[in-house]
């Protein structure tokens, strides 16, 4: 049974990367076909994937391929390995209501959460490529990562930042000004040891030291979207605001889920997603249309951002 899993999980995968492509939709095929496909089965469900992601006239290529079984079994082999060896992270895609919706979800019991803005040498990341290189030396990488909140012209944080314990940029407490990051209530993404919490900024500027005494990484962004399973009252449920957003949030077992909409959605609607569909009760706003996620097709398409939100997984040595 956890072998046909993870074949599943492998060809979804590989599905929405086929309907990033395409754009003709035809991750709907290839889901059915996922879900039909008996036990121990790959290759006809492979065989599906294949001809989703290709055009008419190279079918029949795609028919002579699966012929070739030596080879399709290697391949295939490899995607299972990578599959059953995986971290607890993991990047799941949803649709909801016309929306497609990345998101990686966390535990931190066993997933190593951190926050990037610069390097040691003081240059900005900016982009997942720069840290990814950066990573890799240190015989890392990245399982998945967002952009990890609002920032200013010069790509620093507008609001509280830490690092590795370390406090880059001060609370933000002004309220009445322009913006997304002003929209009331606003708050703080705070990662402790093996735990994560989303604060409104009037309870961590009233309180700094029980808030902030044991937090590792944090970020300051907003508006609160989810506070205690209820949706901000400001969002309009009528709103025709549509953007590309994406979010962070935690569900009542503490597990953490970076979340991005893809295609522009409101307020009120993603944060009904992040509630109803991935049962979370605390969420935070992260940015807009600049937004990105790790991994994804378009994940290095765009200008520079600001910090970067992301887990880690240590390379396996050969």
């Amino acid at each position: 049974m956890q072998r046909s899993r993870d074949w599943k999980r492998c060809l979804v995968i590989g599905s929405e990367i086929c309907r990033q492509k395409s754009q003709y939709g035809f991750i709907n095929e290839v889901a059915n076909e996922v879900s039909h496909a008996p036990p121990g089965h790959v290759f006809q469900p492979a065989a599906a994937l294949i001809h989703s992601c290709m055009f008419f006239p190279f079918r029949q290529i795609a028919n002579a391929a699966v012929s070739f079984l030596p080879a399709m079994t290697t391949a295939l082999a490899l995607c299972t390995a990578q599959a059953t060896t995986a971290d607890a992270a993991e990047l799941r895609q949803y649709h909801y209501e016309q929306v497609s919706i990345s998101a990686c979800h966390i535990d931190l019991q066993q997933d190593a959460l951190r926050m990037y803005w610069k390097d040691p040498a003081g240059n900005l990341f900016g982009t997942f490529a720069n840290l990814r290189a950066w990573l890799r030396p240190q015989g890392k990488d990245l399982l998945c990562a967002t952009n990890a909140g609002i920032y200013d012209k010069d790509h620093r944080p507008l609001g509280l930042y830490i690092e590795n314990g370390v406090t880059l940029r001060k609370l933000n407490t002004r309220q009445n000004a322009y913006g997304n990051f002003y929209l009331q209530p606003n708050g703080v993404f705070i990662v402790e040891e093996k735990q994560a919490r989303i604060v409104d900024t009037a309870s961590v500027d009233s309180d700094r030291p029980r808030w902030l005494s044991t937090a590792l990484y944090a970020t300051q962004s907003g508006p609160i979207m989810l506070r205690n399973g209820e949706i901000n009252a400001a969002f309009d449920p009528a709103s025709i605001n549509l953007f590309v957003r994406n979010a962070v949030c935690i569900d009542p077992s503490q597990k953490i889920v970076l979340a991005m909409a893809r295609n522009p959605i409101t307020f009120h609607d993603f944060a009904r997603f992040l509630r109803d569909k991935l049962h979370c009760v605390d969420a935070l706003y992260l940015d807009g249309n600049v937004s990105r996620i790790y991994p994804s097709l378009e994940a290095d398409i765009g200008p520079a951002f600001g910090a970067i939100i992301g887990v880690e997984k240590v390379i396996p040595q050969k």
